[in-house]
Parts: structure tokens; C-alpha cells; sequence
């Protein structure tokens, strides 16, 4: 008969990391806080979507200064001539023409917001330095808690699904001494796996490993925390997986992974399992080389990202419409820097600083926000000087979507009246 040990070390399922000691502290049961801290605004329902181009996305080739010579003489190459259909935003600044939904969502839609020059001091052309910096807020020291992580930690809502990432790891903004949220790689695998051969026995296999869990536990130091941690995973797929029966839709995503990963979230929010926050990336934007193909500056990897994140964003958008969510739903893109002003000899673009974030939504007060930096007053590197800090960003999405208190998640206020997006 197969004991307990023997039936916790066979079972396969991706549930919340076990980053550091220091998780074990807490109990994920230990704040049931009734209701939403976001509730005072009047919408208890809040999410936030929080989107990573990862790589460094090349912004002078997203939202081009289409009437700028510096930018056209910087880039003989690779930059974009509004004869090519550029996708116009004002009379300065324009969409990719690969961006069309974006452009759909800004023009007609009116629910997008550019937040252009978003930086901070002291650039770090560094992936792994710069995406720290982003993912904790902290560009002075090396920070180990992540910024949404803090948020959680300080704003219970009780559940284990509070936050919650789409593909790959678990990213370090959901990541505190106080534990991390689950990564799931879609939802089909966040289940516990039984023997395939025998399908319709899953259902008694579930019950029986759940009430096995639920027997006292005193074996070992914090075993009764792990295996209610444990528990509480099995317990979110069942309900997860049951929920997706709420999920209808008739909007078509591209067929990308990315496309996937939006609608994986939008068939959760479906499930109303209670989460607040979601997280999800794309990759491919460190386009050093070939940014570009056949001498076609339409044509590449940055075009082919750029279509993919728009048109998957303004499909989930069309989703949330369709659910009656889009009033609680707001979408915050971010890379972790831009690229430099001149093209380089390879047909791409090398490490820069300053970018764009984009939010998204119905609720969103869309427009230009900000401004564009100088192309001409460069820093000593030659890269663009920042306009806007991301903390002020991210303290706007925190204190007018969340309704959490920046200077607590982030250790300072950042409020900026002029970011007043949402």
C-alpha cells in the first residue's frame, strides 16, 4: 500500500515556489482579510494584467517620432517613414504599422494610455540588473522583495491565487521573503497528474490525496505549513479547472503562445477564483541584430513581436468585453529598457534606456503622457535622457487601480498628478 511519503513524492504539480526559508514564516492562511483593499474605490473586482516585453524593446521603432531628423538621420537603416503606413497618434508620433490594434484601442477605442520617457536614474544597460531594478522598484540597491510581491504581502485578500503567472518561472515582481505566487504553465497542467490510462478515476484520486493532506501533520519542521501550501494548490486547480466550464467566447486569438497565455487568464477570470493580479511575458525583444529582413524595415522580429503583443492584447481587450469585465480589467506593459538612438552595423539596435509603457483598459484615460526625450541632448553614453520615473508609473496603477498605498509598496511616494491614466 502506498504510504503517505511514498504518495507525496510521486505526485507532479506546479504549484507555488518555495523560493527561500524565510516562506516558511508565513502561513497562507494567515490573513483572511474580508474583502478587497481596492473596494474604497467603488469596483471590488479590480485586476491588473501586468505584461513584460522582455529583452529591451526597441521604442524609437514602437512609437515613432515620425517628424524628427535626428531619428531619421540616427537610422538610415532602420527607421520607419509615415509613406510606409504609420498608424497616427498626434502630429508628432505614431504606431508601428504592425500595431494595429494598439492603434485601435488608442484611436477609437480611446482606452489607451502612452506613457512615454519612462526610465530612472542611473540607467543599467544590464538585462539581468535592469529587469531587477523594474521587477523591485530599487535602482540604488540590490533589492530581494519584488514590488507586487509587497503589495500582496501588505494588502491580504486571502487565497493562494492572489497573484498569479502565466508561463515560464515566477517572476522576481511576485517574489518576497514572504513567499511567491504560483507560475502555471497553462491550465491543462495545473492539476495534480494522475495515470492517463485511467481518466475517470481522477476525480476519486483528487479526494483521496486531498484528505490525506488534510490529516494532521507533524513529521518534520513546517510540514503542517507545506502541505497545506500544497493543499491549497490542489484545491485552486479543481476549482480552476471546473470554473473554465463559465468561459465562452467567440473572440479568435492569434495563434501564438503569448496570444495563449491572454487567453488562459481571461478563461480565470471567467472561473472568479479571486485573483487580483496576473503576469505574463514575451520574449525576443534584445534585437541586436536583423531587426530587420531583406532590407524591408516593416519586415522582422521586432515587427513580428510588435504585431503579436497588439493584436493579442486587443483580443483579450475584445474578451473582457465580451465576459462584461472590461471595467474591472487594466493591462500595464513594461520592458526593461529601450534601445540607443543610431542603428548599429548589424541591422539592429543595442541596449538604450528610456521607453514607453503602455495601459490599457476601458477605464483608462487614454492619450500621450509625459514626453518624448531629446534626441539631440543625449547622456554621456549617447543614450536618451529619461522623462518619467517608473515608480510614478507604477505608484499611479497601485494607489488609483488597486487603491494600495504606493509609499508603503514602494518605499516612497511617487504619485505624479500628471499620470492620472486611470
Amino acid at each position: 500500500m502506498l504510504n503517505r511519503r511514498d504518495f507525496l513524492g510521486k505526485f507532479t504539480l506546479l504549484s507555488t515556489a518555495l523560493t527561500a526559508p524565510s516562506f516558511l514564516v508565513r502561513s497562507i492562511k494567515a490573513a483572511q482579510a474580508k474583502g478587497l483593499a481596492n473596494a474604497q474605490l467603488g469596483n471590488p473586482n479590480r485586476i491588473l494584467v501586468v505584461i513584460e516585453l522582455a529583452g529591451g524593446c526597441d521604442g524609437l521603432n514602437t512609437v515613432v517620432p515620425y517628424t524628427n531628423d535626428v531619428y531619421y538621420a540616427s537610422r538610415p537603416e532602420l527607421a520607419l517613414q509615415q509613406s510606409q503606413g504609420l498608424l497616427t497618434l498626434d502630429s508628432t508620433h505614431a504606431f508601428h504599422p504592425a500595431m494595429t490594434g494598439f492603434h485601435e484601442l488608442y484611436s477609437e477605442l480611446g482606452g489607451l494610455a502612452v506613457v512615454q520617457g519612462v526610465g530612472y536614474p542611473n540607467p543599467n544597460r544590464s538585462h539581468f540588473r535592469s529587469m531587477d531594478i523594474w521587477h523591485t522598484a530599487e535602482p540604488d540597491n540590490v533589492a530581494t522583495d519584488g514590488w507586487l510581491a509587497s503589495y500582496f504581502d501588505q494588502n491580504p485578500q486571502g487565497g493562494s491565487l492572489q497573484g498569479l503567472n502565466l508561463g515560464g518561472r515566477v517572476p522576481r515582481a511576485m517574489v518576497s521573503d514572504g513567499g511567491a505566487s504560483p507560475s502555471i504553465q497553462n491550465i491543462e497542467t495545473y492539476q495534480l497528474q494522475t495515470d492517463p490510462r485511467y481518466p475517470a478515476d481522477t476525480p476519486n484520486k483528487n479526494a483521496a490525496f486531498q484528505e490525506l493532506l488534510s490529516e494532521p501533520q507533524n513529521r518534520f519542521p513546517f510540514q503542517e505549513f507545506v502541505t497545506q501550501t500544497v493543499l491549497d494548490a490542489t484545491v485552486s486547480s479543481i476549482q480552476l479547472l471546473e470554473g473554465r466550464e463559465n468561459y465562452t467566447s467567440t473572440v479568435e486569438y492569434p495563434q501564438t503562445a503569448f496570444a495563449n497565455n491572454l487567453r488562459s487568464i481571461a478563461q480565470i477570470i471567467a472561473a472568479d477564483l479571486g485573483v487580483t493580479v496576473f503576469y505574463t511575458s514575451i520574449n525576443g525583444f534584445d534585437t541586436h541584430a536583423n531587426q530587420i529582413v531583406g532590407g524591408n524595415n516593416l519586415v522582422g522580429t521586432h515587427s513580428a513581436l510588435l504585431g503579436d503583443v497588439s493584436q493579442s492584447v486587443k483580443a483579450f481587450y475584445d474578451d473582457m468585453k465580451e465576459m462584461g469585465r472590461d471595467e474591472d480589467v487594466l493591462i500595464m506593459t513594461f520592458s526593461e529598457f529601450g534601445r540607443r538612438l543610431s542603428e548599429n552595423g548589424s541591422l539592429g539596435t543595442d541596449h538604450g534606456t528610456a521607453n514607453q509603457m503602455f495601459v490599457i483598459g476601458t477605464p483608462v484615460a487614454g492619450g500621450m503622457y509625459g514626453s518624448q526625450p531629446s534626441l539631440s541632448n543625449l547622456d554621456p553614453v549617447g543614450d536618451m535622457i529619461y522623462t518619467v520615473d517608473f515608480r510614478s508609473v507604477y505608484a499611479s496603477v497601485l494607489a488609483n487601480w488597486v487603491g494600495a498605498d504606493p509609499a508603503q509598496v514602494l518605499g516612497a511616494n511617487w504619485l505624479d498628478p500628471q499620470l492620472s491614466f486611470v
